[in-house]
């Protein structure tokens, strides 16, 4: 499947809008944020839309479904976390309900699974955003 990303900067620490593509910079860039202990990435797989958003400090995650312009979604957590959780959103760190807030390793297996798949929905229950 063809797909594209965009994730923080390693460098500056800063969200990068330039896409790339391929799955195996995807990994790179992802094992290089996790060892900082923070980041941010956005992955399309294929078209404009879905886009699916990690964003994640030390080991809590949180992922977002973007379906069009204006719907925005959350997955949530298939057990719930012990806390509440701040976490990247784009660069500036967000503070998100324990019901949303996943383990780092279950939010990987979510991005890997859609661009795999390229179908959000098989990771779990979205609650859309108003």
């Amino acid at each position: 499947m063809n797909i594209s990303w965009s994730a923080t900067s390693q460098t500056s620490g800063k969200f990068a809008s330039v896409e790339r593509s391929g799955f195996g910079g995807l990994i790179e860039r992802f094992d290089k944020l996790r060892a900082q202990g923070r980041g941010y990435l956005e992955v399309r797989a294929g078209a404009v839309f879905p886009v699916l958003t990690l964003g994640f400090a030390g080991s809590a995650a949180v992922v977002h479904l973007v379906t069009d312009e204006d719907a925005m979604s959350l997955l949530a957590a298939d057990e719930r976390a012990d806390a509440n959780a701040e976490v990247l959103v784009l660069d500036d760190p967000v503070e998100f309900t324990a019901d949303f807030v996943l383990n780092l390793e279950r939010a990987w297996l979510v991005v890997e699974e859609f661009v795999h798949t390229g179908d959000p929905g098989r990771a779990g229950e979205w609650h859309e955003l108003k």
